[in-house]
């Protein structure tokens, strides 16, 4: 049995979410059964939810979930969150840590004018977005920050990093190899097609 929360809450701008708008998708459960609704992963609370009417609900508890399609991403319970399995092979699996941290940036007024250190400015993120209320009570806006980390996994090991300097902790073996690569490349660690192409350099048999 499935409990759903309601989150009344006014942060769920799109920036903060891994998909653009809510999608139908199928979640499995343990045992096959599938369950379709509109999905999306919001980053900042690193919660799975789902529309219900005009409510955001809260998928809980996720450990009856074995996987969930979210459009093209491969979801799966980790703890309190999902993580997406990115890659999966015998030597090595890469799986990510999707987060974003969300950081104030004024407040919106009336006409979705934000203000800070007295200079204002329009607020896109309210066009086309019925947020009179939220004018009313000068509700903060925010921008976000990626602080997504990748996780790991060879053998039965799960191991997180985040950057070059953190994979080398867990790969010192590789520690040359990695550096090399990096360099060369010009690798960014919130590219995860170029995180994927540097473990695959180094612990894929050739």
């Amino acid at each position: 049995m499935f409990l759903s929360f309601f989150l009344s809450v006014h942060t769920s701008y799109s920036q903060g979410y891994l998909l653009d708008e809510f999608k139908l998708c199928i979640a499995v459960a343990k045992g096959g059964i599938p369950i379709q609704e509109k999905f999306n992963y919001n980053c900042v609370t690193q919660t799975m939810e789902f529309l219900s009417g005009e409510d955001i609900l809260r998928l809980d508890p996720i450990n009856q979930i074995d996987t969930l399609y979210l459009d093209g991403h491969k979801m799966i319970p980790y703890g309190t969150r999902f993580l997406e399995v990115c890659y999966q092979t015998v030597e090595f699996s890469l799986l990510i840590d999707h987060k974003r941290k969300m950081k104030e940036d004024g407040k919106i007024g009336a006409m979705g004018i934000k203000t800070q250190n007295g200079v204002q400015n329009v607020d896109r993120r309210t066009l086309g977005v019925d947020y009179r209320q939220d004018w009313e009570r000068g509700v903060e806006t925010y921008t976000y920050q990626d602080e997504t980390s990748y996780w790991l996994k060879t053998g039965r090991k799960m191991k997180r990093f985040r950057d070059m300097k953190s994979l080398v902790k867990i790969l010192p073996e590789k520690k040359t190899q990695i550096e090399n690569y990096v360099k060369e490349h010009h690798t960014d660690f919130l590219n995860h097609n170029e995180v994927l192409e540097l473990l695959t350099s180094c612990l894929e048999k050739t």
